[in-house]
């Protein structure tokens, strides 16, 4: 595999968790990303939550198509079809 590709998968898969955790840490009212994954969870919301979070992989994609770095595009866009496959998982089962 291509150095790019895995970077760009690697920054594809941590991006949403970084991302969650932000809009924890300064746009709610519990501060604790452990407790409202927690809540998500017993509430059956994870997956409607994982969905929003790789909204941020949308960004980065079009970051790397727009300075011509397609193979780190594909390693998000890989990311992406992974954590969809995931959220189908979660959400299905």
């Amino acid at each position: 595999m291509n150095n790019q590709l895995v970077k760009g998968t690697i920054i594809g898969l941590i991006a949403p968790v970084a991302a969650f955790v932000v809009y924890i840490a300064f746009f709610t009212d519990n501060p604790d990303p452990i407790g409202v994954y927690r809540q998500l969870v017993q509430m059956d919301l994870l997956s409607h939550a994982m969905s929003l979070s790789v909204l941020i992989n949308l960004v980065i994609f079009f970051m790397n198509i727009k300075t011509r770095r397609d193979q780190e595009a594909r390693g998000v866009l890989l990311a992406t079809i992974l954590y969809g496959i995931t959220i189908a998982i979660i959400r299905f089962s």
